[in-house]
């Protein structure tokens, strides 16, 4: 039987569940722990067609942890990002919600620490009858809270996530705050973790924000979204710490483009004058929208500086929800950021207590 099973849940998607799954299981694996790893319900991760079946959370912690089960048994059940209830229209509910339960017992045999990456809220698979809290109380397990900081109102988010595990007879074990900004860390210590405390919620973690971490490089950008690279192929592996939106006459965007670095700029194909001031003051990269091209005079300049093109389909503000979706995400056999995720998780985190290591 498993000694310790830990849910790791979040209220939203791109919290930072893995970043936490990840050092964890690298922490036990040192320890000489055995640890075990699974993720109910799979939500999929790419807007590409073909590539939505190949969860990378279960492939880096199967990387990690040499777990040899097949990934459809660590992962039971994925479902499309956005329409997925066809499916399940004249399905038995309760044969996968037995599916998860059978997997995970599998998978959990002779364990003694097991790691549940939830999906992107503790809700989804509602369903099928198998949201966080349900799952938690049948698989016994202590659920683990990220929530990325977003200031005081994270302190609501967190008490109705209490509130709505209560409803299912569990409760949150603890709290991680993750991607505080470097400004906040003192009002997260000060203020916000004591008043979390208060409401009897244990904070085991205060994460400060780290851009060589959540930045992803424009390669994992352009495979993410499907997007068709026009020129300026040699720069694909540079890191992007910026999205910034090119809606504004080319005089506002050169003072706009100049307030950062390796920045991805985002905007209309037909915006020419755009494209060009951004190749003018050295941005990362550039997403040109709408399937619209631009003036083939912008290709040579792209090339020569090695500022990819990327051509998509989507609407400027559909691009920035979607390049949003993969910051912060860490790929597998991506050994720097797994590297940075365990450095921080063993500063800024009571692993110990999470792992029950020494009590």
């Amino acid at each position: 039987m498993v000694k310790e099973a830990i849910y790791i849940a979040s209220t939203e998607e791109n919290s930072g569940k893995s970043i936490i799954a990840i050092p964890l299981a690298s922490i036990a694996k040192e320890l000489n722990i055995s640890v075990g790893y699974f993720k109910p319900i799979s939500l999929s991760p790419s807007l590409v067609l073909g590539k939505g079946h190949v969860d990378e959370d279960v492939e880096v912690m199967k990387s990690t942890l040499k777990l040899e089960y097949d990934s459809s048994l660590l992962c039971p059940l994925s479902l499309k990002r956005d329409n997925f209830l066809e499916e399940f229209t004249e399905a038995n509910i309760k044969l996968y919600a037995n599916k998860i339960v059978e997997s995970y017992r599998r998978v959990s045999e002779n364990r003694d620490i097991m790691l549940i990456e939830g999906s992107r809220s503790l809700s989804v698979g509602s369903f099928l009858g198998c949201s966080v809290p349900k799952l938690a109380k049948d698989f016994n397990a202590k659920i683990l809270l990220v929530v990325k900081f977003k200031g005081d109102s994270i302190v609501d988010e967190i008490m109705q996530a209490q509130d709505y595990c209560i409803r299912w007879g569990t409760k949150i074990f603890g709290v991680v705050l993750n991607r505080i900004p470097q400004d906040r860390i003192k009002r997260a210590e000060q203020i916000i973790k004591p008043f979390i405390e208060k409401h009897e919620i244990k904070v085991l973690g205060l994460i400060p924000e780290n851009k060589s971490l959540s930045a992803p490089t424009v390669r994992e950008i352009c495979d993410f979204i499907g997007g068709r690279i026009l020129a300026g192929k040699d720069g694909l592996d540079r890191t992007i710490e910026a999205v910034l939106i090119g809606a504004m006459t080319p005089e506002s965007a050169t003072k706009y483009f100049h307030r950062t670095v390796n920045e991805l700029v985002i905007t209309g194909g037909d915006r020419t004058d755009i494209i060009l001031t951004a190749l003018e003051t050295g941005v990362s990269a550039i997403v040109l929208t709408g399937n619209l091209y631009p003036s083939v005079k912008v290709f040579p300049k792209a090339d020569q500086l090695n500022v990819p093109l990327i051509l998509v389909p989507y609407d400027t503000y559909t691009t920035l929800q979607h390049v949003q979706k993969i910051i912060g995400r860490i790929k597998p056999k991506d050994s720097r950021r797994i590297s940075i995720a365990t450095n921080l998780i063993k500063e800024h985190v009571d692993w110990k207590h999470i792992l029950q290591i020494g009590m």
